[in-house]
């Protein structure tokens, strides 16, 4: 990085201390708030290296042809989304009007419709000749809040990777779908991380469930967790472990993919959306209520969502005038002409602006289940993942009326309930606890009914 176009910052929290802190509380509160304000604009993010990189360097330089100075970024990288959650709740409740950031930026869409109405976040309008850019929806999916509270940044699709080479080696099947994810002959070839961990994993299992329906997405998620070696902490570990060819094939979110399949090559990776099983999210960028540097955060957000801000997602580096310097973003834009206009300089063939069937996702219903999903799918499927794998491995070839393989997809809760709980009680932490510890019973007994031959 070269000069005053890439000057930033990076705070980062290693997972265990973040967790310590969290578990701390106050002294998390006392750390950040105690010091000064470093960095002109201060922005908390789960992306990655490059985002910031070449956000932080194209920033500037749109700055410099408007006449305006450089500034300073400080990118505070705590973790994953639920971290993200944890740590600016943690701040409010301190401090209401004095977090001491300005913007929150990426991690999906579901956490912003959640800290929107818990009231974190400031109305941020942005010109009418942006605006006018942005359709209001995708498939049902917002693409902005109406009174400016976020915007959708970005888009993420989401699929599977496979490895080509390995699944012909192994003789494996070509998983293209999430319902191909559970096939028994790719037992221990799976891959994913921890929903609770990633807001881009968490979105594929909620996918998963409004794609098939709760029932059949429960049974999906069941075998697919006992098809998957590990569940990793990170989401970007499963394309990587994929091209090692230490498993075959995983849960991916676009971006991860296509820089995973530019970077080892297209005849050894192939990665599916699957239209009519998928969606398209918008990942968001919001305004922090009482931001210290309300003004500029302002200016960025305009950026971002700016033809400038929006051709950066889709370029490949170093091609035509405001591309990116050093890292390919491949992340679809939210202006659907760009698709055209930038055709021939993006890995992007087609938008999914004009996809013709895809799921009609249900965002309400996402973020209102988005913490009670988390701890149902850890108890059932992660704590309990070896027993897990252990009974998959007896039952995945028996009969589909076998009263084994129906107790392995046996589980706690119906839809319906869980979304009154969602609602209703599961904030209570003392039900939140008796609860999750009874899912995680339920489970170990389950696997072990199965398990018997």
């Amino acid at each position: 990085m070269e000069g005053w176009m890439t000057i930033a910052r990076v705070t980062r929290t290693l997972p265990l201390v973040g967790a310590v802190l969290f578990a701390a509380g106050i002294i998390l509160v006392i750390w950040l708030l105690g010091g000064s304000v470093s960095g002109d604009l201060r922005v908390i993010t789960p992306h990655w290296e490059g985002v910031r990189i070449e956000f932080g360097r194209e920033f500037n330089e749109w700055r410099a042809r408007r006449g305006e100075p450089p500034v300073v970024i400080e990118w505070i990288d705590v973790g994953g989304t639920s971290d993200i959650l944890r740590y600016l709740r943690s701040l409010f409740k301190e401090r209401t009007n004095n977090c001491q950031i300005d913007i929150v930026f990426g991690g999906g869409l579901d956490p912003y419709l959640v800290l929107a109405q818990e009231g974190l976040f400031a109305p941020c309008a942005l010109p009418e000749d942006i605006m006018q850019n942005i359709p209001p929806a995708l498939f049902g999916v917002p693409l902005y809040e109406t009174n400016g509270l976020w915007y959708g940044a970005a888009l993420s699709g989401f699929g599977v990777l496979y490895n080509n080479v390995i699944n012909r080696k192994f003789s494996l099947p070509t998983p293209t779908s999430w319902d191909d994810l559970t096939r028994p002959e790719l037992r221990g070839w799976v891959g994913s991380a921890d929903p609770r961990k990633s807001g881009s994993v968490h979105m594929m299992y909620e996918i998963i469930l409004q794609a098939y329906g709760w029932e059949k997405g429960m049974e999906i998620i069941s075998a697919m967790s006992g098809n998957i070696r590990t569940f990793s902490q990170s989401a970007g570990s499963v394309p990587k472990d994929i091209a090692m060819g230490d498993i075959a094939a995983g849960l991916c979110i676009d971006m991860y993919a296509w820089n995973t399949v530019a970077r080892v090559g297209g005849g050894r990776l192939g990665f599916s959306m699957p239209q009519g099983q998928t969606v398209v999210n918008p990942d968001a960028i919001a305004l922090l209520r009482g931001a210290p540097h309300g003004e500029l955060a302002r200016e960025f957000i305009m950026f971002v969502m700016s033809e400038d801000g929006q051709k950066l997602w889709m370029l490949d580096k170093d091609t035509i005038p405001g591309s990116p310097h050093e890292f390919s973003l491949t992340k679809m834009p939210v202006w659907p002409r760009l698709f055209e206009t930038y055709r021939s300089n993006t890995v992007f063939t087609s938008s999914p602006f004009a996809w013709t069937n895809a799921v009609m996702y249900d965002s309400a219903k996402g973020s209102t289940r988005w913490n009670i999903l988390n701890d149902y799918i850890g108890c059932l499927f992660i704590d309990a993942h070896t027993e897990c794998k252990e009974a998959w491995s007896r039952v995945s070839r028996l009969p589909a009326g076998d009263e084994r393989r129906q107790a392995f997809f046996r589980h706690p809760l119906t839809e319906e309930t869980l979304l009154d709980l969602a609602t209703n009680a599961y904030p209570n932490p003392a039900l939140r606890a008796r609860l999750t510890a009874d899912w995680a019973k339920e489970a170990r007994k389950r696997y072990a009914k199965a398990s018997i031959l």
